[in-house]
């Protein structure tokens, strides 16, 4: 005998209450800025603690001799490209085979008119000269052909002296706060050496955990989240924000981990928020993208 089992999923008939998680505000991305050419920290333009705006140029590391490889680029571009547009070879060929080809017709009508009046001599030097011209204007074609090349080449000099120089600023990636200083002005750096640790404060992160016996991931993703943040003196903030991240993993205890993204702000010059703050982080189920009520299965 065989017996069939089917154990069917039946929907939830409530949804379940919004998830209150306690979690630590957690800033969303922080960058080592390395050096990317060797040489000395000619200018810093920074300190600990400075804020500093996306693009804004930090530091520089001492480009004086690319400098003048540039300016050399430049000057060796400017006359790669008068000789690529120059064409007064070729004109000059073209007109001197033009006028030796009538030369040389000229005296075959001769000899035409007259017999041996022109000897066969005098007829091979003037088609000589003829094609003479004529590969002239060949050649001349040619240099300008290599011309053209020779200018892009001194054009891809003068951009790799431009991206050297690009190289030996330090540029913010993003609006943030310098934490740390690896080096000083002056210092000598490699390739690689990290110059200050940043981190990007416009944007901040909630972390937390949930019980996995009381919510599954789907509720979770994309919802919107209110956060109470413990600030100082027992003052507290509220911020509103969008769980970007449900944990694939549920640990020992039965808990997976949540994350959502909130809008920072600044308060008397400083931002409000900041790495390691105490949250508490309500989850308003209901209101992600992919979450809705009575989608849940339970046997």
């Amino acid at each position: 005998l065989s017996l069939n089992l089917r154990i069917q999923a039946q929907p939830y008939t409530t949804q379940p209450p919004d998830a209150v998680v306690t979690g630590v505000v957690r800033v969303t991305e922080q960058v080592k800025l390395p050096a990317e050419e060797a040489g000395v920290l000619s200018h810093l333009a920074v300190k600990e603690g400075s804020q500093v705006r996306a693009g804004q140029q930090i530091g520089k590391i001492d480009d004086r001799e690319i400098q003048l490889q540039m300016k050399a680029a430049s000057y060796a571009l400017g006359a790669a490209a008068k000789r690529a547009n120059d064409k007064v070879d070729i004109e000059y060929a073209d007109a001197g085979a033009a006028v030796a080809k009538e030369d040389y017709l000229e005296l075959q009508e001769t000899n035409t008119l007259a017999d041996k009046a022109i000897t066969d001599s005098d007829l091979r030097r003037a088609k000589l000269e003829w094609r003479k011209m004529e590969l002239g204007g060949e050649k001349a074609r040619k240099e300008l052909e290599i011309a053209n090349y020779e200018a892009h080449m001194k054009k891809a000099e003068l951009e790799l002296a431009q991206l050297a120089i690009t190289r030996r600023n330090i540029i913010a990636p993003f609006d943030g706060v310098v934490e740390e200083l690896a080096r000083k002005q002056d210092e000598w750096v490699n390739p690689g050496d990290p110059i200050l640790r940043l981190f990007r404060m416009d944007t901040m992160q909630v972390a937390g955990a949930v019980e996995q016996k009381l919510y599954d991931p789907h509720e979770l993703q994309g919802c919107k989240v209110t956060v109470e943040v413990q600030m100082a003196r027992g003052r507290k903030e509220i911020v509103e924000g969008q769980i970007t991240k449900v944990s694939s993993i549920v640990d020992l205890s039965g808990m997976f981990g949540v994350r959502a993204e909130v809008a920072n702000k600044q308060e008397h010059g400083s931002w409000m928020l900041r790495d390691g703050l105490p949250a508490t982080m309500t989850i308003h189920l209901g209101t992600g993208g992919t979450a809705a009520a009575g989608v849940s299965q339970k046997p």
